[in-house]
């Protein structure tokens, strides 16, 4: 009797052990057959990093464009079959991960957790910022409310840890930790890391860069107890039984790995890859960026593929390569000013030295381009500018050529042998040929100082009929023209002039 009780004990231990719940608080799920307490502390840990990283993003939540799931198994056996080659997939509806009970969240899911958070809540972050809190919160310590943060991580490369021991500074020092999340600020708004220090800590940048330096080259860091979430694990948790078939449809999306997809799932509706079913995935999932970014890369009209990316952007503003496909439309599109803006954001967020440079030259290239081709079509407007003076002037020149071909053959032309007759004696009266060196407006007359190599003479405008008022413009004559006139040889001794014109001739 006592054995079969013991079987049946045993029996129904099998049973419990493979029973699986699904834990969920936020964005969060932790899908378990591991036993209670093992999820309900994978799903605190995670739930307080994205508590204590709202505080200091200045956010009330963090929600996330995914569900983020943790299948949580009891022991390595059980869990090898599901391992995963990243610490992430993604599934139809949801980004996927699966762990081991019996071993500690590794470092690297912990990073991609929060950069999860912040890509999907943090404005411009820079990249270097987000590589920071990533490592920052790669090690904290969670016990139910009770948290701390700053311990050091291992193995990090020297720049990247000195970045960390910046942020720890900020992050855990009493002096700097108050007015850290208005830093944070700052720099989500896209403002410079001068104006967010001065903003945020009250001091130039290159004071922050000089204590972090001294803190860093000091190498004293302690975890710091911060604030955690004021919540029950065994309480505040929605929990469930999960039937077969959830656990079968987990189990497949983990063995999928993100290759395939349920095809109604949004995931599923983007790989068809159909301009409906793009728009069909948008909708499932509206904080979704990567629809708007296909549906860009189907579209011919410019401006469309502009509002497409554009959307992107604003749906997932951490992701480089997106401002950068926006700036490239911008410019086919004739916007250059808008492409250099994306081109700031494109290399603002990226990630790492070798991708920050690499865009920061492309920028440079684009910005020399949009110079060159500024400066070209001020070039080509004065060209054209210049080609219409010209048609004009050639054009006047042709009536004027055309209107003495006619008085010519009106006059009967020159007849061969003839002497041409001079212009002084078509119009009658005197000749005076030179440089026009002076105009004075008399109140209605006009004189004109005309000087040559025999003398200087004064001659009299007296009426504008025939008279081109531009020919003659008040004052010293810059630069001097030459004129022939042709005047009545009536000298006015008051005016003191030689004559009066007839008509003159501008050369």
């Amino acid at each position: 009797m006592l054995r079969s009780a013991l079987i049946t004990l045993l029996l129904a231990s099998s049973v419990l052990a493979a029973d699986w719940t699904e834990y969920r608080m936020g964005p969060f799920r932790v899908v378990s057959n591991a036993g209670d307490r093992a999820a309900r502390e994978r799903l605190t840990q995670m739930e307080q990093t994205r508590h204590v990283l709202a505080g200091m993003l200045g956010k009330a939540d963090l929600p996330t464009v995914w569900p983020i799931v943790l299948v949580l198994f009891p022991n390595q056996k059980e869990y090898g079959p599901h391992a995963l080659p990243q610490p992430f997939v993604q599934g139809g509806s949801s980004d996927l991960s699966a762990w081991t009970a019996d071993t500690p969240q590794p470092l690297d899911w912990r990073r991609e957790i929060v950069r999860r958070l912040i890509a999907d809540n943090a404005g411009l972050l820079p990249g270097a910022t987000v590589t920071a809190l990533e490592d920052l919160f790669s090690t904290i310590e969670v016990n139910a409310t009770r948290v701390k943060l700053g311990a050091r991580p291992t193995s990090l490369p020297a720049e990247r840890e000195r970045e960390w021991a910046k942020i720890q500074m900020l992050a855990t020092n009493p002096e700097y930790a108050g007015r850290f999340r208005v830093y944070l600020g700052n720099l989500q708004q896209g403002n410079e890391e001068s104006v967010a220090a001065r903003n945020g800590f009250d001091f130039a940048l290159a004071e922050l860069n000089r204590r972090a330096d001294a803190y860093f080259k000091a190498g004293v860091f302690e975890a710091s107890p911060v604030f955690g979430e004021a919540l029950n694990p065994n309480r505040d948790f929605i929990e469930k039984r999960l039937p077969q078939s959830d656990v079968d449809d987990w189990l497949a999306e983990l063995k999928a790995a993100g290759k395939t997809f349920p095809p109604t799932s949004p995931r599923g509706l983007l790989a068809a890859g159909t301009a409906v079913s793009l728009e069909q995935a948008a909708k499932a999932n509206p904080r979704w960026a990567e629809p708007h970014v296909r549906l860009a890369e189907l579209e011919t009209n410019k401006l469309v593929k502009v509002s497409r990316l554009k959307a992107a952007t604003a749906l997932e503003p951490q992701n480089s390569a997106y401002w950068q496909a926006l700036a490239e439309a911008q410019t086919a599109a004739g916007q250059p000013v808008d492409a250099a803006k994306s081109w700031i954001s494109a290399e603002r967020t990226a990630r790492g030295d070798a991708e920050h440079a690499r865009i920061h030259q492309i920028r440079m290239d684009a910005e020399q381009r949009r110079i060159d081709a500024e400066l070209a079509d001020t070039k080509r407007a004065a060209d054209e500018r210049a080609a219409d003076l010209q048609r004009v002037k050639d054009a006047a020149a042709a009536e004027v050529r055309a209107a003495e071909a006619k008085a010519n053959r009106e006059q009967g032309g020159l007849k061969s042998g003839a002497t041409p007759v001079p212009f002084a004696q078509i119009y009658g009266g005197e000749t005076v040929t030179g440089t026009l060196v002076q105009v004075e407006c008399l109140n209605g007359p006009r004189r004109l100082t005309i000087q040559n190599a025999k003398s200087t003479v004064k001659v009299l405008v007296r009426g504008t009929e025939g008279l081109n008022p531009a020919d003659f413009t008040c004052g010293a004559q810059k630069p001097a023209r030459q004129v022939m006139v042709v005047h009545d040889a009536k000298p006015d001794a008051q005016m003191g002039t030689i004559g009066n014109v007839t008509t003159y001739e501008l050369r």
